[in-house]
């Protein structure tokens, strides 16, 4: 039975969860005049460690950790010979309860309760913490629609020593990974799959594998079958498959999963028009870390007059003057290299027909007009002079190559340039996209880039003809994670002899 006191200030009053982790009641902080939760934290079975070093471990978890999306833990006390946690109260219902109450959810209201999970369990990652439980009685979702992922008591941290005995079980074996289902120690990316795993619950009203009385049954079933496809994830179709990759090698990192998640959900609001909407029929997929792998694909949309940036400030490219110099190169190269062909073809049928003449001048009997026998006999004259046809066609492939060359150039450095502009969001990266881009709104864009310090371009790759830029980008965010995504940038012109970046798609 709890107490009615904890601590000397936390006012017991009710019960409002139960779980494998112990029993949660909300109570009253008489210090501090607040609501709060507070949780009876149990022993798991198996573990012969006491459950101090399990609370504590959750307070460091979560405690240390001030992120919107992660339940704060306030306290850990002890009171009657039991330890309580003292955390955040999140007025609303766990997905879980969404699940079972309103069955399956929207497309794109599960993106969006995505998103955020992902943002959170990103910046838990970054501090060097594996969650280790995530399914959606764990994702608290408040009335106004903030999601929060809770329940660190299963929560290991780089370092950390084991808890549990050998062949116990901890979590929630229908959110396993196939690496978890086999015994490996959990990794981040088994956190991946099982978010993964909760927003196809969310989306299909059913987890990827059905829990079954024997556990070891569902053990058994993700280690050697696929997930079912899903038949209602729509838009979040591609964003599921990169989560529940099966090979934790090419699975998306949770912080390229929450950059697509965040995507989908901007995309496909509920503000959004229809039209908007039928136009946005592709999820952008981050696919991270393949050779090459799946990279998150933008969405088409309708097109829009861009905005012209200020004359003072870019080129006729579209360009700062910077840039611009350095897509101006390639083409005066090509001009020289012209140039050069021309003259050297020219100065070659200069020096033969000197040579004819000297040779007429010495043989007095020769005439200024040479003789149809004379011409018949000399084809290795007529053959050393070209004819203007045969000097210009080497130039003209020449020229053609050379413009092609400077074309691919002048694509991918517009490419490097918009990478090189973009974090933080500025002006002049906005500039460089085209309408199609454009068209989903600055307030959206820049609040995706602010949290961007910098873009290594690791690779870049136009191809002649094409006006299609592959692109393999490392991004690096403000609290220290990064991400790596394989990307195909859709070029169009910009209408003043430049390039515009106007549709974002995975590679591959």
């Amino acid at each position: 039975m709890q107490p009615d006191l904890i601590g000397g200030r936390y006012r017991v009053d009710s019960v409002i969860g139960r779980g494998g982790m112990g029993t949660v009641w909300s109570a009253h902080d008489e210090t501090l005049h607040r609501v709060v939760a507070v949780k009876q934290v149990g022993r798991l079975p198996g573990e012969s460690v006491t459950d101090t070093a399990r609370a504590m471990r959750e307070a460091r978890s979560s405690a240390g950790l001030n992120h919107p999306h992660v339940v704060t833990v306030f306290d850990v006390v002890e009171e009657a010979g039991s330890l309580w946690l003292v955390m955040e109260l999140v007025p609303g219902r766990s997905l879980s309860q969404i699940i079972k109450q309103d069955g399956p959810l929207e497309p794109a209201q599960v993106a969006e309760i995505g998103a955020q999970v992902a943002d959170g369990l990103a910046a838990l990652h970054a501090e060097g913490t594996v969650h280790r439980d995530v399914k959606p009685g764990n994702v608290l979702v408040r009335h106004d629609g903030v999601a929060k992922i809770s329940d660190f008591g299963i929560a290991r941290t780089a370092g950390d020593a084991t808890l549990t005995h050998a062949g116990s079980m901890t979590g929630t074996p229908s959110y396993f990974s196939p690496a978890l289902a086999r015994g490996a120690s959990p990794t981040p990316e088994d956190d991946v799959w099982a978010l993964g795993a909760t927003l196809y619950a969310a989306v299909e009203g059913r987890p990827p594998y059905e829990q079954q009385p024997n556990p070891i049954a569902v053990l058994h079933e993700i280690v050697s079958t696929p997930p079912r496809p899903p038949v209602r994830a729509g838009v979040l179709d591609r964003a599921l498959e990169g989560m529940l990759d099966r090979d934790p090698g090419s699975r998306w990192s949770m912080a390229e999963a929450a950059h697509v998640l965040r995507r989908l959900a901007d995309q496909h609001r509920e503000d959004a028009t229809l039209h908007q909407t039928r136009e946005r029929t592709v999820a952008p997929t981050p696919e991270p870390r393949r050779e090459p792998r799946p990279e998150p694909e933008p969405v088409r949309r309708p097109v829009v007059v861009a905005p012209t940036p200020p004359a003072d400030r870019f080129d006729r490219s579209g360009r700062s003057g910077r840039s611009g110099g350095r897509r101006a190169w390639p083409l005066l190269l090509a001009a020289l290299l012209v140039v050069g062909l021309v003259a050297g073809a020219w100065l070659v049928a200069r020096q033969l027909g000197d040579g004819d003449a000297g040779a007429g001048a010495a043989d007095p009997s020769s005439s200024a007009s040479p003789s149809p026998e004379q011409t018949e006999e000399s084809p290795g004259t007529r053959e050393a002079s070209p004819s203007p046809s045969a000097t210009g066609s080497p130039s003209e492939s020449a020229s053609e190559s050379a413009a092609a060359a400077g074309e691919v150039e002048a694509k991918e450095q517009v490419v490097r340039d918009y990478y090189a502009a973009a974090p933080g969001g500025s002006d002049e990266a906005w500039a460089l996209l085209g309408p199609s881009l454009q068209e989903q709104g600055r307030a959206s864009y820049d609040r995706f880039w602010r949290g961007i310090d910098s873009v290594d371009v690791q690779q870049v790759s136009a191809t002649e003809g094409s006006d299609e830029v592959q692109v393999r980008l490392v991004y690096r965010r403000a609290d220290g994670s990064t991400s790596t995504e394989n990307k195909v940038e859709g070029l169009v012109e910009d209408g003043r002899g430049g390039y515009l970046i106007d549709t974002d798609r995975p590679a591959g």
